[in-house]
Parts: C-alpha cells; structure tokens; sequence
C-alpha cells in the first residue's frame, strides 16, 4: 500500500502534504469491556460497555521544515448498563460515562516524494473513564504514559490526501475487574478532501483494543 501511494503521488504532480491546521469531527468510540465489584457486603454491581459517540478535537503546528507539534483531544459519552445484585433483587441500571483522550507531542517528518512524506512521533498520552456509580461502587480509572507513531501520508492530487499509520501507547488497554490499563499497538487509515480552498472533509479508522471513527472538517492554517 506505501508503495503504491508513492507512485501516485511521484506522478500526480500534487501539492506537498502540510502540517498547519485545526479540525473538529464527530467520533465514535468502541469500548466493550465488563467488570464486577462488590462495594459493599451481600451486593454485586456488574457492569458492560459497549460504545458512544462524542466529538474530537486535532490539531498541528508547524515548527520548522522537518518538525511539528500537535494534540489530539477526544470526548465521547459511552453507552453502559448495569446489574444491581443484593438480598433485595436483582436491578438493571443503563447510563452513559465519560471516556477521554488526550495525545500531545512532537512529529518530524521525511519526505520520500514531492508530495508524500514518512513521519515520526512521541506523544503524551491520557486515557481517563470516569464511570460514575450505580451503587456505590467505583470503576473510575485514569492513567498517562508515553505513545509513538510511524506513518505515511501522500497527496494523491491537490484535493485528496490518504495516511496510514501504526501507532503504540501504554495506555491502550483497560480492565475494569483490577482498574489497571495496558500497552496496545493500534493501526490507523485516513482520507481527507478538500472542498474549498483550504477546508476540507476528513475521516479516519482505528483499530486496536479500543476502536474508533471520526468524520469532521479541517482547516488549512498555512494555505497558500
């Protein structure tokens, strides 16, 4: 796939790939996780996400030819039911719970064609589930660690970019039994197509243990 997005790009005579610009999509995030607590003698809370939808915020600055800064900020309201057990009966519950990202760091870039470019970046990243509590019990979890990402992205003409990437992170995995989270290697694609001159529609997919999509607009921040 790399190689074929570089021919396109070696012979369409497309502008080159930028890193200046601001987006905001709408997100939806996969989050199938279960977990049990029993917060107090003689009841059970079991819990069960599934997933949610919300909204994303990215953005990236230029720093120099070959460096860039960016974030990447997303907030989605997971759907998650519950089951209440005590001496009392048996009560299912359903509410949502906030699920948060934050990415933050630096890129640097190589390009392999006029209008393609590897990448490389280390990031910050915060992973933070703030469930609430059905009855007394408490599956809150939150934790930082770092990230890396190696990737390609091309212009296949002046309207249209395609990436692709692999990115790990330490925060990538979470268990809601012993609240602890896990590494996890995920992989992403992307489009983007510019509709007026320097604002564009984008969508992207990532697959990993916590899946997501997102579809918003991009803003060109050093449009010629």
């Amino acid at each position: 796939m790399a190689l074929l997005l570089l021919g396109l790009s070696a012979v369409s005579g497309a502008q080159e790939v930028r890193y200046s610009w601001l987006d905001l999509s709408y997100m939806n995030q996969n989050f199938e996780r279960t977990g049990s607590q029993v917060p107090v003698a003689g009841q059970t809370v079991d819990v069960d996400g599934t997933d949610g939808n919300g909204v994303r915020f990215r953005g990236s600055l230029e720093l120099s030819k070959y460096i860039y800064t960016f974030v990447d900020y997303g907030s989605t309201d997971i759907n998650v039911s519950a089951v209440v057990t005590n001496d009392q009966g048996v009560f299912p519950a359903e509410d949502k719970f906030d699920y948060t990202t934050i990415r933050g760091g630096l890129g640097i870039r190589v390009p392999v064609a006029f209008s393609a470019d590897a990448y490389a970046e280390v990031s910050y990243d915060s992973l933070d589930l703030d469930l609430g509590s059905f009855a007394l019990e408490n599956f809150d979890m939150g934790e930082k660690g770092i990230g890396g990402t190696v990737g390609l992205r091309s212009m296949l003409n002046d309207d249209l970019e395609v990436r692709a990437f692999a990115r790990f992170t330490n925060v990538g995995d979470a268990n809601l039994d012993t609240r602890e989270f896990d590494s996890d290697t995920l992989f992403g694609i992307g489009i983007g197509w510019e509709l007026v001159r320097g604002l564009s529609i984008q969508a992207d997919y990532e697959s990993g243990e916590f899946s997501s999509w997102s579809v918003g607009f991009r803003l060109d921040l050093d449009e010629d």
